[in-house]
């Protein structure tokens, strides 16, 4: 099960927000919920949870994906009754004033979604986006890495139905599949908990070229990182996505 928030926050008085603020607001969600899920959900190599920070100083939208039955059953009835967010360290109380919700019930339906697409994919990448390899971040997309990332959440958040690929074949062939036709970037820094980390954000069109189960797949993925986000850090704020398709 996928389910994804929408929120729309207003803050209490003036202020500058910053998209770093979803980390404290992730934090504030946490503490709503039961002890012992806040203290489980970090456990996993792949959290459960992805969210991100966007918009004016007037008007915030945090968007909250909800990555899986457990984290669906103990966070969606906080967000439906999240009314005001305290930040402490800003000083500033944010209102809810909308809130919407999607949800996607089981990997068939996340398939056929996928379907009635095309095979053209457009990812808005909202927040700072970064990849890291061998210790370092990369700061620049390739299909490779897009493509290693969301198989990545998606076996840990998708257990039921893995994508098997123990010799890493599968994966080259989908990232080799996905052709970049344009995109539009620019570099961002995030700053979390006084780190200084590389992204980037902007828009990135690819077409999908495979065949059969391969393009099924391909078109699935990138549907799931409307939910999953991209990168390093989506539970905190990094990697935020939205996901167009075109005909």
């Amino acid at each position: 099960m996928l389910t994804q928030y929408k929120l729309t926050l207003r803050p209490e008085r003036s202020c500058t927000p910053r998209s770093e603020w979803a980390y404290r607001l992730y934090a504030a969600l946490l503490s709503e919920a039961s002890q012992d899920f806040a203290v489980s959900v970090h456990q996993d190599a792949v959290t459960p949870v992805s969210q991100f920070l966007t918009g004016t100083p007037q008007s915030l939208q945090w968007t909250v994906n909800l990555l899986g039955q457990e984290s669906e059953a103990m966070l969606s009835p906080v967000l439906e009754r999240l009314d005001r967010i305290w930040l402490e360290k800003d000083r500033v109380t944010l209102l809810t004033e909308r809130r919407s919700s999607c949800v996607i019930r089981d990997v068939d339906e996340l398939f056929t979604l996928a379907a009635h697409g095309g095979g053209t994919h457009q990812l808005r990448f909202c927040t700072s986006t970064c990849f890291k390899s061998q210790g370092r971040y990369l700061s620049l997309p390739t299909t490779r890495l897009i493509v290693q990332s969301l198989m990545k959440k998606w076996n840990g958040c998708i257990p039921e139905c893995p994508i098997e690929d123990e010799d890493g074949q599968g994966m080259e062939a989908l990232a080799v599949g996905l052709r970049p036709r344009s995109f539009r970037l620019h570099d961002q820094t995030y700053y979390l908990k006084g780190n200084a980390i590389p992204g980037f954000v902007g828009e990135l069109t690819l077409e999908n070229r495979l065949d059969g189960f391969h393009r099924e797949l391909a078109n699935a993925l990138l549907c799931f990182a409307d939910f999953a986000g991209v990168g390093i850090k989506t539970t905190l704020g990094m990697g935020g996505v939205e996901h167009i398709t075109h005909t």
